[in-house]
Parts: C-alpha cells; structure tokens; sequence
C-alpha cells in the first residue's frame, strides 16, 4: 500500500507548486492590454479676477481651495494682468503646486502686462508662445506638451477675441492659431482652452477636426466675465480624445459676498494609439 500512499503525496505537493508558482505570476504589464496609464484628462478654462479686485482679495483662498478639490490636470486662465511680476493666476499655481506659464506680447520692461496663463500639475516637455494676428492686448497664444501617463498631448491656449471683435478679424485668428497648431502638434493629441467670441457654428467651422466640450451650444456660455458668443471652453480633437463631461466652476456666495462663475472644466479621455515619451 506505500506507493500508492507515496504517489498521492507527490500529487499533492505538485499541485501545491502549481497554486504557488500562478499566484506569484506577475501580471501583465499595461501595455500588453492595450493600455498605457491614465487616459483621463481634466482642462479647466478660467477667468479670475484681477489682483486688483476686492473679489480677489477676499475671496482667492476659497478659490484655491474649489480647485483643489476639483484636481483639473490643466488650468487656462484668460485677461491675465501682471504687475512687477506677479499676478493671481500664478499665485494660484503656487498655492496648488503647479507650473505656471505667463503668456504675453508685452515686453518684459513693461510695468503692467497682459496675457493669459498656463498651468499644470502634470510634467512639460516642451512650450512655446506665438502671436496671433490682427495683434491686440491678449493675442499671444500658448502651447504646453504634457506626459499624461506614458503618452504626449498639446495644450494650446488662446483668447480669440480680437479688438475690434469683426468676423473677418476672428477668422484670421483662429487662422493664425490652426496653422501653428498643424506645425507644432506632430501628430499628438491636441487640445484648445480659452475663451471664444466667435458663435458655436462659427467656431467649430473654423476649427475643423476639433470639437467643444460643451456639447449644448443653445446652453448659456459660462464665462467669468459674462462675455459674448461660444465663451470659454476646451476643444478637443475627435480623432484622439472622447468627451466625457463639462461642468460649470462656480464659487459660491458667502454672506454679502456674491457668487463667482469662474469658468468650466471639461473631462476628456484619451482615445486610440498615441505617441509615448521615451
């Protein structure tokens, strides 16, 4: 009866090498399963108040903590205005621990500067700036490349309000803006953040290939400043990214103090093959 005996033992003690050796397997790596690390993508389009406002002054703390509850990976904040080298939208990158990009066409000489401001929380490859014509106080337009896990997006930046606010000044604009983005995109995944006074037709016929985040476009534009046509938004490229939702920043009123609608932020996702960084 011993090698029967036997025989059952060295079953059991194989089958107990079997149930060790496949639970201390490694799991496939994320690239085997199609994925590449996060594919999500929070971009917020802001309008602050100036450094000068007594919103501002009161009420930036409470501004930074809603956007640190809300994490946007991305902040574009439009009518930048910065004075001996400060201004609120990199005060709020340093309260959240981002970068903070001051885009501008005013020389560094002068005393008071306009442009707008780029920040994120997420790694920059490379940035650029470029003016947009007819040229105006805030027609300096911005890129950040970004790693978002493993891949490579573009990041533009742009106010396309021109002064005077004319069809055909809009349109040489945006214009101005397509032809930078079609030599410096590379064929990454590329987005727009800024605030639009062209209408939603208007706006996605001049921006072919790309598509608002805001999906409603009888819905109010929510913009801080209450401006006219499209408002602020993120536009995405269809061919690269998926849009899951867009939603209003507002601030509260508190006591006498009334409500700010800051802006909105757009959650998109990733969508297909894109370029990695090595």
């Amino acid at each position: 009866m011993r090698p029967p005996a036997l025989a059952r033992l060295l079953l059991a003690c194989l089958a107990l090498l079997l149930a060790w050796q496949a639970q201390a397997r490694p799991q496939a790596p994320a690239a085997a399963t199609g994925e590449s690390g996060p594919r999500q993508l929070t971009v917020a389009a802001l309008e602050l108040p100036s450094r000068d406002d007594a919103q501002w002054k009161l009420r930036r703390e409470q501004v930074a903590q809603l956007l640190t509850e809300l994490q946007p990976d991305v902040i574009s904040v439009q009518q930048v205005l910065q004075q001996q080298g400060r201004n609120p939208a990199c005060w709020l990158a340093s309260r959240l621990r981002y970068s903070c990009d001051f885009v501008t066409a005013d020389p560094p000489s002068q005393p008071l500067r306009h442009g707008n401001a780029m920040l994120t929380r997420l790694p920059v490859s490379e940035d650029g700036v470029t003016l947009l014509h007819p040229p105006g106080t805030f027609s300096a337009a911005g890129m950040m490349r970004l790693k978002l896990g493993a891949s490579l997006l573009n990041v533009y930046v742009a106010r396309l309000r021109p002064d005077p606010d004319e069809a055909i000044a809009r349109q040489h604009q945006t214009s101005d803006l397509m032809t930078w983005i079609s030599a410096t995109a590379e064929g990454m995944p590329s987005l727009i953040a800024g605030d639009f006074s062209a209408s939603t037709v208007e706006l996605v016929r001049s921006t072919p290939g790309f598509q608002p985040a805001r999906r409603n476009p009888g819905a109010p534009a929510a913009s801080g400043g209450g401006a006219s046509g499209h408002g602020l938004d993120v536009l995405f490229q269809v061919k690269h990214f998926g849009g899951i939702r867009q939603q209003p920043i507002l601030l509260p009123a508190d006591g006498d103090l009334p409500g700010l609608r800051l802006g909105v932020m757009a959650t998109l996702r990733l969508q297909g093959d894109t370029a990695t960084a090595e």
